[in-house]
């Protein structure tokens, strides 16, 4: 049975990941959700460490925006990144909820935002909500599959599968593994270069667009027998579509 589907049919309680550096909020968010088990960290920092030494342990994360170490929504593509496709909801809470806000939260990854201060019966719901949405998911996908391509999350394997069922595996470096997974999970969906390098190096590391660059053409040399390509938008980004609807595919860089 899938790990989520475990905690939540045989564990009625969740245990809920809260990232504020508030103690009077933190001391609010215990007792409107009581019935669950709340591990508080004030900091990114202390989140990441959290979410990479047990991210099945968690059922579901609450993250402020601001917090003393930098912007939570800029660091929810790295917490992302450490759950490691383990489908755990993150909630975005925020003093400021104009619409921007909101938006910018749900283009980072966010699965739901509240405003701050948030009506208890409304929290309540949400996180009720999002925990029983986790739950019908399943824990984890350990295989994703585009065309021709199967990438093994837990293995760390990527192989281009042929028409006889042949598979053949593709040997990458970390960071080519990681950019391939983060466009293979949305094929078709661009990703700017600043886009990439916050989800994969992370906030606040100095990478330049040409180490980017860099990394998908020598993703590309590799996918070469593959149905896919990794295709260039001129000013934009990359995205991976099929090779047969690349009206791109001249462009490298």
């Amino acid at each position: 049975m899938k790990r989520s589907q475990h905690v939540l049919l045989f564990r009625a309680v969740a245990r809920i990941l809260c990232v504020e550096d508030s103690k009077e909020f933190q001391i609010y968010l215990s007792s409107v959700l009581r019935e669950h088990a709340l591990i508080h960290v004030a900091t990114i920092g202390e989140a990441l460490r959290a979410v990479e030494s047990g991210k099945d342990s968690f059922d579901l994360i609450l993250l402020d925006v601001s917090l003393p170490d930098g912007n939570g929504m800029k660091a929810l593509p790295q917490l992302k990144d450490a759950l490691n496709n383990w489908i755990i909801p993150i909630i975005v809470i925020s003093a400021d909820g104009d619409t921007l806000t909101k938006v910018a939260a749900f283009g980072v990854g966010a699965d739901d935002f509240i405003s701050k201060p948030p009506d208890s019966s409304e929290l309540k719901a949400r996180v009720e909500a999002k925990l029983r949405w986790s739950n019908a998911a399943g824990a984890k996908t350990s295989i994703i599959n585009y065309e021709d391509i199967s990438i093994d999350l837990e293995r760390m394997i990527v192989e281009i599968i042929g028409n006889n069922g042949q598979r053949k595996s593709i040997d990458l470096t970390p960071f080519e593994f990681k950019i391939l997974k983060l466009l293979v999970g949305r094929p078709g969906q661009v990703f700017s270069r600043d886009h990439i390098i916050e989800r994969i190096w992370g906030v606040g590391k100095y990478i330049t667009p040409r180490t980017v660059d860099a990394h998908v053409s020598h993703l590309r040399v590799k996918l070469e027998s593959s149905q896919v390509f990794i295709d260039t938008v001129l000013g934009a980004g990359y995205k991976i579509i099929k090779k047969e609807s690349s009206t791109n595919s001249g462009n490298l860089m």
